[in-house]
């Protein structure tokens, strides 16, 4: 029999770890508490099915991540890269997706929503080519440096249209959450070519109220995107610390993210040092680690202090 380990209670856990393992959420959430988390969250994998039956203002619900629950997009592309869609019948079918989750959280009793804000049309192929070169072995060299600078200007071309669009999403998606008391999180992306940089971050931050919006700092992505050179992993916490609603307790290595605390590059004492007392603190861990260790894992984040 699993005992629950004492000092995850600070600590949720993602449905990310209940793919392949459990049917409904009411499952997932009996089994995370058993490990010792004080509560879950609903990610973008969470369906309608997973939630029927459950009482939801009796699961331990932390934060939801949108678009939860998931449903199909009439428009190929889902929810979440239709929040900075030009076309606004697709953005409004993408904000009201995101109006769903929100009604999720206040009713499960949720801090905070975590958003993915959309993407622009920068060209993928060229981040690709980036990546390739990283994992070859070529950071450093003069042809990584021209890749990069022909990823960055690629994107800054492209960028405008698809920021203003995620502007008017977000504004609407605040103005609903505000009265219902739910907080949204803007997520720091894996891929370049997503909104937000940092830059972009911190001007949508000044435009909204802190008592509504704030950052979801995924420390996992970030790293992966100062890894292949598109800023440094300290100057998001130095801008951005003090408006934290979340974050995503996951390590890396070079590329390759959603590993255990531990695994990889992290420096998760600094990490845990920067985030505010009130910010959602969620082990978002691939689902293919045991339970065992799941819970080594998160009991080396609570090593650092909460």
């Amino acid at each position: 029999m699993t005992h629950p380990h004492p000092a995850l209670q600070p600590f949720a856990l993602s449905t990310m770890w209940m793919q392949h393992r459990f049917a409904t959420v009411a499952d997932f959430a009996a089994a995370a508490l058993n490990l010792g988390f004080g509560g879950i969250e609903l990610s973008h994998i969470v369906t309608p099915a997973m939630l029927a039956g459950a009482d939801l203002a009796d699961l331990p619900v932390r934060s939801v991540h949108f678009p939860a629950p998931a449903a199909p997009s009439p428009f190929g592309a889902p929810a979440e890269a239709l929040l900075s869609a030009a076309d606004d019948t697709q953005r409004a079918w993408a904000v009201a997706q995101g109006y769903a989750s929100i009604d999720l959280a206040a009713a499960a009793g949720a801090a905070a929503v975590c958003l993915h804000l959309g993407e622009t049309a920068a060209q993928r192929h060229l981040e690709w080519a980036l990546a390739q070169r990283f994992l070859g072995g070529q950071a450093g060299t003069a042809v990584y440096a021209a890749t990069l600078a022909e990823v960055v200007a690629d994107r800054a071309g492209a960028a405008r249209p698809a920021l203003d669009a995620a502007r008017r999403s977000l504004a609407e998606l605040a103005a609903y959450a505000r009265p219902r008391g739910v907080r949204l999180g803007i997520e720091s992306r894996v891929q370049h070519w997503q909104i937000p940089t940092l830059e972009e971050l911190i001007l949508l931050l000044d435009e909204n109220d802190p008592a509504v919006v704030g950052f979801w700092y995924d420390c996992g992505h970030v790293q992966v995107l100062h890894n292949l050179g598109f800023h440094r992993h300290e100057e998001w916490l130095a801008a951005c610390a003090g408006r934290i609603v979340g974050v995503h307790l996951h390590d890396t290595a070079g590329l390759r993210d959603h590993l255990l605390p531990g695994l990889g590059e992290l420096d998760f004492g600094r990490i845990m040092a920067s985030l505010p007392a009130q910010a959602v603190r969620t082990c978002e861990l691939d689902w293919y680690f045991t339970a065992q260790e799941i819970t080594t894992g998160a009991a080396y984040l609570a090593s650092f202090g909460i």
